[in-house]
């Protein structure tokens, strides 16, 4: 299965192709931002024009593929269904594959059947992000199907219900009456969970570290139940229904699908609140934290499903997130910042504006003022540290956590693999100037990463002194994955030619297939989240 990885390798390409055009690759058709600061400017010119030459990128949006063919099939798998049924789901796509969602077609067994099809969100060139369908199917007879693009159709279309009545219970929390599996080939090449290849297309080599490690169904969503959901916010940390999806989107199979759909409804019923007043209603005074208030997971799940439940949902998260994490910017000293928090609001601000149908502007203004905060935090701190070229986003570590007695300025490694993944993303969403800054600015963080961040036994800090030969040893190897994929997109990014970054990107993949742990559901969560992207930017 070779081909979402081609996809893939020819959509590195295509991102970066893009970016001389200034064209914005925003949601919903919004006009580019503001660039990066002038502060960063002088410091970033170098990797920037790097990055911007280098061959090896990926296209435009969350993460696709520069093309998909132009049909797909999809199996059924029946949830509790009796009979003929209303069958919903959507189809992800790339940029420019489809404008018109009347030109949808579904064959089952040779004949075209009926449909109710509707365009998702939008790209900048106002092609759809996705496509919602609607059959009507006994799952008990009828076990697949092929949906085609480009064709109008030659027989009658269907009304679309609402998505609440094709679910076992309208809150989702059971999920479908039908689950519709799409291959992991088109999901990853879409892009709709970011940018991922298939579990097949690296079996048998380090890169299938992932595919052992993260045990979707022993951490499913009975065990997270089980493990306190309704009363432990621990158990929800690092977004766990974006991680499922990013798993289905490598498998295609029904378990991490099964996992992503009832958990991201299990997220969106808890919410309280509307605007910036909205808040992820999660136990133990989640709600005041900002590491705990997403977007992406409801963001992945309207591309998924059309449930418009979902889209209002991630617009909520994020323009809450804005009173939660009001000011991006770091002052220095003991003042609150995290990578954490800094990635996970651009990450709510980009993928809810991506989706958005009414908040874009006000979103992407937020997501803006972020990424220019952050670029200039990378180029700043610590005062009197004067290398351009190998830079993480530092702050003190009593701004970090004052109570883990690092009284110096450094980063999270594993942390920075949240941001990491916000600034990738913002990157491909907004194209032009901001797309190269952004990987500029990943470049400079693997760098420093792979050159300071990891100890003698090759397992990154937990703590990393920049500026200083302090560090803080982690005692644990449940942060490898974090490491190896900053370093693989930094590796990517600057052209694929250091062969530096490269051989420390392998060691980590490597030290992670070896000596990796994923003993707890919650780590679960933050190691099969980001770093099971590391893949795509190391495959051949």
């Amino acid at each position: 299965m070779k081909t979402a990885r081609v996809l893939a390798a020819a959509a590195v390409a295509a991102l970066l192709a893009c970016d001389d055009s200034g064209e914005d690759a925003g949601g919903g058709g919004q006009g580019a931002g503001a660039t990066a600061s002038t502060a960063n400017a002088a410091s970033t010119a170098s990797a920037a024009s790097t990055a911007s030459a280098a061959s090896t990128s990926m296209a435009t949006g969350m993460g696709g593929g520069p093309d998909l063919p132009d049909s797909v099939d999809v199996t059924f798998s029946d949830n509790g269904a009796s009979g003929v049924v209303r069958v919903n789901f959507a189809v992800p796509l790339v940029p420019g594959k489809l404008s018109d969602e009347s030109l949808v077609r579904v064959v089952v067994d040779g004949q075209e059947v009926s449909r109710a099809t509707r365009g998702l969100a939008r790209y900048s060139d106002q092609s759809f992000r996705s496509v919602q369908v609607q059959i009507d199917i006994d799952p008990a007879a009828t076990t697949t199907a092929t949906v085609g693009f480009g064709e109008a159709s030659g027989v009658a279309a269907l009304a679309l219900d609402p998505v609440e009545a094709t679910l076992v219970s309208p809150d989702g929390e059971s999920g479908p009456l039908v689950y519709v599996l799409l291959p992991a080939s088109w999901l990853s090449a879409s892009g709709v969970a970011g940018p991922l290849i298939p579990e097949a297309d690296v079996a048998g080599t380090d890169l299938d570290a992932w595919s052992t490690h993260c045990d979707y169904d022993g951490f499913d969503t009975d065990q997270f139940i089980s493990e306190g959901a309704a009363t432990t916010r621990a158990v929800w940390l690092y977004d766990r229904a974006s991680a499922m999806y990013r798993g289905y989107a490598r498998r295609g199979t029904v378990g991490p699908l099964a996992s992503g759909y009832r958990e991201a409804n299990m997220y969106r019923n808890l919410i309280t609140g509307s605007g910036t007043g909205a808040r992820n209603g999660l136990p133990e005074g989640a709600a005041g934290d900002p590491k705990y208030q997403y977007a992406e997971n409801l963001a992945i799940h309207y591309l998924l499903t059309g449930d418009d439940r979902a889209r209002e949902a991630a617009e909520a998260m994020a323009l809450g997130m804005t009173e939660l994490w009001p000011s991006p910017e770091y002052a220095g000293g003991s003042d609150m910042w995290t990578e954490r928090n800094a990635g996970f609001s651009l990450l709510a601000y980009t993928w809810a504006a991506a989706v958005s149908d009414d908040q874009s502007a006000t979103l992407w203004a937020a997501a803006d003022e972020a990424f220019a905060a952050y670029l200039d935090i990378q180029a700043t701190y610590p005062v009197g540290y004067d290398d351009p070229d190998a830079r993480c986003f530092a702050h003190h570590g009593d701004a970090h956590d004052p109570d883990e007695g690092n009284p110096y300025f450094g980063c999270s490694p594993w942390m920075s693999a949240i941001l990491a993944d916000a600034l990738d993303v913002y990157g491909r969403e907004r194209g032009g100037q901001q797309g190269t800054d952004a990987r500029a600015a990943l470049v400079k963080l693997g760098r420093i990463i792979a050159r300071d961040g990891i100890d003698d036994t090759g397992n990154p800090y937990y703590w990393m002194g920049v500026g200083t030969t302090e560090a803080a040893i982690d005692d644990y190897l449940e942060h490898i994955g974090e490491s190896a994929y900053t370093v693989a997109m930094a590796w990517a990014y600057d052209g694929g030619t250091d062969a530096t970054l490269r051989a420390a990107a392998d060691a980590l993949v490597a030290k992670f297939k070896n000596e990796g742990e994923v003993g707890q559901l919650r780590s679960f969560n933050w190691q099969c989240r980001s770093a099971v992207m590391t893949p795509t930017f190391l495959a051949p």
